[in-house]
């Protein structure tokens, strides 16, 4: 008798739980787009440029803030730190931010594919990169960095 309950304790908790994991997954999804959306890219150098995001706000988070501030400077900074960087022209939904915080908690949907993440990434990125608007497409923009492209247009 025991273990017929345990079995079936054991079959309603199995058929139970993808079914809350759906919703669950489904309302969290719902939460995270009622967010802010904005565009994170930095300018700090000239042309809009990918920014990186950390998973580890307590370990990463101060050699952010240094290395951008360092940008912020216009000195061609270095980083230690895990590279991740975020598409500049995907939207981000701004999860945790105030007006003094130097980072930002986002959450990005842009599909990194099944070995490089997927299509779901949750990190801390420097918050004056975050944006309302997307960079300007690269055909629109008044500098062309490439020197390549600049000598081959003049041909």
């Amino acid at each position: 008798m025991k273990k017929n309950k345990l079995v079936l304790a054991i079959v309603v908790i199995m058929l139970c739980f993808p079914f809350g994991g759906h919703f669950f997954n489904k309302w969290y999804h719902s939460y995270v787009k009622k967010h802010p959306e904005m565009y994170v890219y930095d300018t700090f150098l000239g042309p809009p440029n990918p920014v990186l995001i950390i998973k580890n706000k307590k370990r990463y988070g101060n050699k952010l803030v240094q290395y951008y501030k360092q940008l912020e400077k216009g000195v061609n900074a270095t980083f230690n730190i895990p590279l991740k960087t975020l598409p500049q022209y995907e939207p981000v939904y701004v999860m945790k931010f105030s007006e003094d915080s130097l980072l930002a908690k986002v959450v990005c949907y842009y599909d990194y594919g099944p070995m490089h993440g997927g299509n779901f990434t949750i990190g801390w990125v420097y918050a004056k990169c975050l944006h309302k608007e997307p960079p300007p497409p690269r055909s629109l923009r008044k500098e062309n960095v490439n020197p390549i492209e600049n000598e081959f247009n003049q041909n």
